[in-house]
Order: C-alpha cells, then structure tokens, then sequence
C-alpha cells in the first residue's frame, strides 16, 4: 500500500480565491483544487483531470431527482477540452473497459447521458471490475440519499498506460456518497480480477488519494 498514490503523489492546494465555473458539482459546493489538472464543468457533475498523467483523478456529481430514464447513448468520444484526450480507440484490444466514474444511468436526460461518455469520465477498468463489483457499487449508491457522490482513481508510481494516448489504469476505484446528514459512506474497488467492494474510513482514503475530502 505505501507505493499507492494518486496521480503521481498530488498535494493538495488551498482552496482557491477565484471559485470555479462549477463549483456546486463539488462536496459542499467548494472545489477541491489539485495541481496539475483542468476543472471541465459537465451539465450535472465535474471532472478533475490530470493532465500531466492524461487521467482522470475524479469526478462529482449533484444529486437529481432521475425521474425519467433516459436511453444510453454509448456515444463515447475523445474530450474537446484536453489536448491529446484519451479516445475510445486506446482501449480496443487491451483487456479493459472504458469505465464510467459518473455513471450513465444517474443521467435525466440526454444532453447529460451525452456527457457521461467523453473519455475524461472514463477510467481503465477490468472486465469483472467494471460489470460486477463497480456496476452492483453504482447501483448500491444510486439506491440511498445522497447529496453529493464524488468518484475517484488511485494510481501508482509504476503508472500502467494504455492505447496511444496512454491512459493511466488505476489500482484502486472509489466513491464517497455524501449525505446531508454530514456523514460519508466510502467504498473501494481493487482493480483487479473479481475484485470485490470494501468499506475504508475517511483518514484511509484521504490518505491513499491525498485529497482532504472532507
């Protein structure tokens, strides 16, 4: 565990004077400013991407009401916004998936289904990763009250790359579901074959991703 770190050991810088054009998508509507990234602001939800590694750190995203199910679109595309974004095509013929950070169906409608494919809402994931253990985790989390769910990669110094653009595959998945109680349920995922959820506390994954998140 001493080798994990995210993106490449990221130190987390005071929160910054100039509030961000999404600010509400962030945990208690404050950004959680990380060096290194580009904040791209997405209909309902925020990507924080590290553009150094050319990967995503993590995504957060508001809770909605979902009171319409929207068709899934699949219309996964490169992002505009970054140079050299990871592309659909860096994963063809890799082993993994183009895994959702916010998911698909937490969508209402379909300008924010279209959002969650570009690619800076991906991460590599393994098959038995990204369509049992994270898939049933998504679903765990769409079933409670949250207020905000914020998603995360942890990657570590070795830094896997995949495809062209060398996308960086995580170790290590998670989420935190914030609620307006103040409590946060935190759950991980290994990236690694019929990983299975586990629970951490708020010291262990702040720790491991060195972000306060709390």
């Amino acid at each position: 565990m001493k080798r994990l770190l995210t993106a490449l050991f990221f130190i987390l810088s005071p929160l910054s004077a100039q509030a961000s054009d999404c600010d509400q998508f962030f945990p208690n509507g404050k950004e959680i400013v990380v060096p290194d990234t580009k904040v791209l602001c997405n209909s309902f939800f925020v990507s924080v991407f590290n553009t150094k590694i050319n990967g995503v750190v993590f995504s957060s995203e508001i809770a909605q009401a979902r009171l319409v199910k929207t068709e899934r679109t699949n219309n996964f595309r490169a992002d505009k916004r970054i140079a050299n974004s990871p592309t659909p095509e860096d994963y063809t013929n890799t082993g993994y998936d183009r895994g959702h950070m916010v998911p698909a169906a937490d969508a209402d409608d379909s300008k924010e289904m279209s959002d969650t494919f570009f690619m800076t809402n991906m991460t590599p994931q393994l098959p038995s990763v990204n369509r049992v253990a994270w898939k049933n985790l998504e679903d765990r989390v769409r079933s409670v009250p949250f207020k905000y769910v914020l998603t995360g990669a942890i990657y570590d110094s070795s830094l896997k790359t995949i495809g062209i653009n060398k996308v960086p595959v995580p170790v290590i998945l998670y989420k935190l579901a914030y609620f307006d109680s103040g409590n946060i349920a935190i759950y991980v995922v290994d990236n690694i074959k019929d990983a299975k959820v586990r629970t951490i506390s708020i010291e262990e994954i702040e720790a491991l991703s060195k972000l306060m998140l709390h």
